[in-house]
């Protein structure tokens, strides 16, 4: 196969892999006709740092109430609210982080994983917006009915002060969350160490679309709508993979002409 290469700025190759450097160091690659190559996905440190964000949590819940100083203008009840919200932020820009790089992973071609997975990356959210909620009727139920106190009993019968009703929220929260973020991490692993070509442009699943009735497993209207969204799925990424080609070749005639 024929190979090109211009250095000036940066470099462009056109053969088996499309590969450009602009001046900034950016580097984008395009495949053409290499059908092996994979595209891994950078979220395992995201991932872990929330899965110690859910560690943190529980941690504080037992730590702060022992460690709390009254002159500081806050009871132990009001320290472990602001600690829940500080952390459940801190989830929400990982959540946010970690979707995109799904995205950019489904426009790559993985419509697979990113179906097995979409998922799991927003259930620690949701779980601790969930746990939000809760900690704000029990912020009313302890001001309404708690007369004393965060170290103080709101019920004769009942020996749990209100802090200890948040230590029990925070371990339900994580109990709940940290299976589906073990999961995820050891998805995007295997994902990873596979290191496997793009599913949406694989040739079984052309023939799929071609030959939808020939096809075991998609046979007849009921699975219509599974090759309708597989085909929008590759349309995405072919027009991703024409996008990157034409600044490609914008970019590697610029180079010609300055030469």
């Amino acid at each position: 196969m024929s190979e090109e290469q211009t250095n000036s700025h940066g470099s462009v190759v056109v053969g088996g892999d499309v590969s450009i450097n602009t001046a900034a160091g950016d580097q984008e690659q395009l495949i053409v006709g290499q059908e092996h190559h994979h595209y891994p996905l950078p979220v395992i440190p995201a991932l872990y740092a929330k899965l110690l964000l859910l560690i943190v949590l529980p941690a504080g819940g037992f730590l702060v109430p022992v460690l709390h100083r009254v002159d500081t203008g806050t009871d132990a009840f009001s320290a472990l609210q602001y600690l829940h919200v500080i952390i459940w932020g801190f989830v929400m820009m990982l959540t946010w982080y970690i979707k995109a790089e799904h995205k950019k992973s489904r426009i790559l071609g993985y419509h697979d994983f990113y179906n097995t997975t979409r998922h799991l990356h927003r259930i620690t959210f949701y779980i601790l917006s969930g746990g939000n909620v809760i900690l704000i009727v029990l912020g009313s139920v302890v001001k309404d009915y708690c007369l004393g106190n965060s170290s103080s009993r709101c019920s004769l019968a009942i020996s749990l002060t209100p802090v200890t009703y948040q230590q029990i929220i925070f371990f339900l929260e994580i109990f709940f969350a940290i299976p589906f973020v073990i999961k995820h991490i050891v998805d995007v692993v295997r994902f990873n160490i596979a290191e496997a070509p793009p599913d949406t442009l694989a040739e079984d699943v052309a023939l799929r679309f071609t030959h939808p009735d020939s096809y075991v497993g998609v046979r007849g209207p009921s699975n219509l709508e599974r090759v309708l969204e597989r085909q929008a799925d590759l349309l995405q990424v072919l027009r991703h993979r024409n996008s990157v080609l034409t600044r490609q070749v914008y970019l590697l005639s610029q180079q010609i002409h300055q030469a």
